[in-house]
């Protein structure tokens, strides 16, 4: 991967003779290379959307099926066919995003050790930053918790509003409970997952050097203009609103 190596410190330090900032130049650098790979991302992004739109047609085939998992498979194969979705569809892109953005992190880390490159020195400063350091007054990081919490809650399925009279809800709670209790489980852990991956983002990020902190903030910024255009503000406003009427003692 050599070739890739010579390709980014050449694109960041003509980036940075450019501009004269290296800050700037990482800023251009994040949104040219998300720009080229837009096309993967927004391919696998659509069709974990299309996946979660059948998630309760699923959901029912699981109940219908029960443990016969050849009937199982059968019936979601005829479920993904009808409704032309590849399960594959969204997770090549995702594998080759990942593996990008992996070598990326690893060579912005190297990139940044560096006092000259390419015969060009380079200067740290940006703003208040020293971008070799991790952010002393936690912006970066702060920042970095709070648009990943923002794209966490955008890519969160919009539930359905059910109204339900209090005749169905009892009778409901009085059915077997096993297989919800379950399901309840696995949205639960979706749900802390939600707001552990912010919180997780944010205190790895206090320990990052801030050019990568700062990458990694206009690459979320640019998933979530990214993900605003697949499928809008998601089940953000819902969780929001829900949150809203929590605090005000309200029924949800």
């Amino acid at each position: 991967m050599q070739w890739l190596t010579q390709i980014f410190t050449f694109s960041i330090v003509e980036l940075y003779t450019l501009t004269g900032s290296l800050g700037w130049a990482i800023v251009l650098f994040t949104l040219l290379l998300r720009s080229l790979l837009f096309p993967l991302s927004l391919q696998s992004q659509r069709a974990m959307a299309k996946m979660r739109e059948l998630q309760p047609e699923l959901d029912k085939l699981k109940g219908k099926h029960g443990k016969d998992k050849k009937a199982m498979q059968q019936a979601q194969l005829e479920l993904y066919q009808k409704n032309k979705v590849n399960p594959l569809a969204g997770c090549i892109p995702q594998i080759v995003q990942l593996a990008i953005l992996i070598f990326l992190y690893t060579f912005l880390l190297e990139f940044l050790a560096q006092d000259v490159s390419n015969g060009v020195a380079i200067n740290p400063v940006f703003f208040w930053l020293d971008l070799r350091q991790p952010d002393a007054w936690y912006v970066l990081p702060v920042l970095a918790g709070v648009t990943q919490l923002v794209l966490s809650l955008m890519m969160m399925p919009v539930k359905p509003e059910e109204k339900k009279s209090k005749k169905a809800i009892k009778k409901e709670s009085k059915k077997e409970v096993a297989p919800e209790g379950i399901a309840d489980m696995a949205q639960t852990m979706q749900k802390q997952m939600v707001f552990m991956l912010p919180l997780f983002t944010a205190f790895i990020a206090l320990s990052f050097p801030s050019g990568l902190s700062l990458y990694w903030v206009i690459t979320t910024v640019f998933s979530i203009v990214q993900q605003y255009y697949v499928s809008g503000f998601g089940g953000m406003k819902q969780q929001v609103v829900g949150v809203l009427q929590k605090i005000r003692g309200e029924n949800v």
